[in-house]
């Protein structure tokens, strides 16, 4: 049927750019088009397509539209169904119902032949609506059935990054591989893409391999750049070189993170665990002491407590280390319960948290499923979370446009056909993300519960371990010590020194150097 579909199309631009013209040529010429024996003649557009055709050409687009969804309706009609769907999509982006044309451009390419001529113009039109309205994500499932070939040159980048995030979000991680890497160099898309490949490497316990692509991504984004994709590839790739061992390279990339990044302190805490692998323990702590401060009292970070613990264990500081635990375990048992109620109300609604996220992201309110405030900053990078929640947000203003409409259209079954759709997309984003966010609550709380359970482990192991620090002090041999060691802090030629007195200043955060001496060894003297 190739010849026949292409006769088909032929006939609809005909109609549609030279109406009367080609009607004339065809009664003119009497010509006949030769088939095999094998393939049929299309049948004949109906004349209410004509009609829609007509009203087209002369960008009559709210009439057009409604024509054409009534011959949707004709199942007599079905053979043109298929590219009626793009002329349709078409007239809705004319008449500014954006999010409605990009559910009829989804639903064209779900159907249209993949022979058609229509194709390759319904996959640019839909992929640039869709990159303005950052709604790729929506495209995605569609454009992975199709062959890479239709998507013409100026639009590979964004096509190939939707379905390759598409392959990775389904942890389908050869596909996703293959159609990140198609993504053109001279794309905005590109560092990204490399990025998320060696991710994905890294997910495949290979980081030595997802060092180049990460590197690649590094040096394609340009860092005062709008978006975090320069952030999150230096962060990546500083824990694919901790991965390996090379630790210091490790903490070469943990520093370069901007000290205004909403992922400096993530970096500074992953630096002190890469201090802590070379038996560095000084430079952890001083990492620590950045990250303890009161400028990050509503990050969650239950980890970073327990590695200045671990730390402080090790330098036989067991005192310190049981009162960091009790501070600790009194802190975070309200938060795994606050965590686990909110599970349980997630589960019966997946959307309220979704609600519950975005109003927080976006307008700092509460809404919705209550978190605590250091457990939702741990969604504060998911930009995702913000494209859906907008998504959504246009669908609302959409609707509500349409309603207020005088014109006769907003009665019409195709309007009540796209609302039905909308509304259905709109629940399944809500409910998809707010899913995906009730899986990251689950393994916060299971990681929480691990570490509280540690945590009491690790009361009786400093309690234990308490009596050689008293046996110590019994002798006499401890206190002077650390008193004289205190007393005559190592200070670097070109630095100045300031006691800590217990007072945070912003523009020392990343600064801080803890003079400490390891306690074990002064009780072994």
């Amino acid at each position: 049927m190739k010849s026949t579909r292409k006769t088909l199309v032929a006939v609809l631009a005909a109609l549609l750019l030279f109406p009367a013209a080609a009607l004339a040529q065809e009664e003119e010429e009497e010509e006949e088009e030769i088939l095999s024996e094998d393939e049929e003649a299309p049948p004949e557009p109906p004349r209410r397509l004509r009609k829609a055709l007509k009203q087209f050409e002369g960008k009559e687009w709210a009439l057009s539209s409604l024509s054409l969804a009534k011959v949707l309706e004709d199942h007599e009609a079905e053979y043109f169904h298929a590219d009626i769907r793009y002329y349709l999509a078409y007239c809705l982006e004319q008449m500014g119902l954006h999010y409605s044309a990009l559910e009829e451009y989804n639903r064209f390419l779900a159907s249209a032949d993949a022979e058609g001529e229509l194709l390759p113009k319904g996959i640019k039109r839909a992929v640039s609506l869709a990159r303005r309205m950052k709604a790729g994500w929506l495209l995605a499932p569609g454009l992975a059935k199709l062959d890479t070939s239709m998507v013409s040159a100026g639009f590979q980048g964004p096509a190939m990054h939707w379905v390759g995030m598409f392959h990775y979000e389904n942890r389908q991680w050869p596909a996703a591989k293959a159609y990140l890497g198609m993504v053109p160099k001279d794309t905005e898309y590109y560092a990204r893409s490399r990025m998320v490949e060696g991710i994905i490497l890294t997910r495949e316990e290979r980081p030595v391999d997802a060092i180049a692509p990460l590197a690649a991504a590094l040096n394609a984004a340009r860092r005062d750049a709008t978006g975090n994709t320069w952030q999150v590839a230096n962060l990546n790739l500083a824990r694919a070189y901790y991965a390996i061992g090379n630790f210091e390279r490790a903490i070469e990339h943990f520093e370069r993170t901007p000290r205004g990044s909403e992922f400096w302190f993530e970096s500074m805490y992953e630096a002190a665990w890469a201090y802590f692998a070379m038996q560095r323990l000084s430079g952890a702590l001083s990492h620590l002491q950045s990250v303890d401060s009161p400028f990050f009292d509503g990050v969650y970070h239950p980890e970073a407590t327990l590695l200045r613990v671990l730390i402080f264990y090790y330098l036989c500081k067991y005192i310190d280390g049981q009162t960091m635990l009790a501070e600790f375990t009194e802190a975070h048992y309200p938060i795994a319960d606050s965590i686990e109620k909110a599970i349980r109300e997630a589960e019966k609604d997946p959307t309220r948290l979704f609600k519950a996220l975005y109003a927080w992201k976006t307008e700092r309110k509460d809404a919705g499923i209550s978190l605590p405030v250091p457990v939702r900053q741990h969604f504060a990078t998911d930009e995702a979370l913000v494209e859906v929640g907008d998504y959504v947000t246009g669908i609302e203003h959409e609707l509500e446009s349409v309603a207020a409409l005088k014109t006769g259209w907003e009665r019409s079954g195709l309007r009540r056909d796209l609302e039905s759709a909308l509304g259905d997309r709109k629940r399944e984003a809500t409910e998809r993300k707010g899913r995906e966010a009730m899986a990251k609550l689950r393994g916060m709380l299971a990681t929480l519960q691990g570490n509280l359970g540690n945590s009491e482990i690790y009361k009786v192991e400093l309690i234990t371990a308490e009596k050689d620090l008293y046996d110590a002090a019994f002798r006499g041999q401890l206190m002077n010590k650390i008193a004289n060691r205190k007393m005559d802090p190592n200070v670097p030629e070109g630095y100045r020194y300031w006691p800590f007195e217990g007072e945070y200043w912003m523009d020392e955060l990343g600064w801080y150097e803890v003079n400490t001496i390891n306690e074990c060894l002064e009780i072994r003297k």
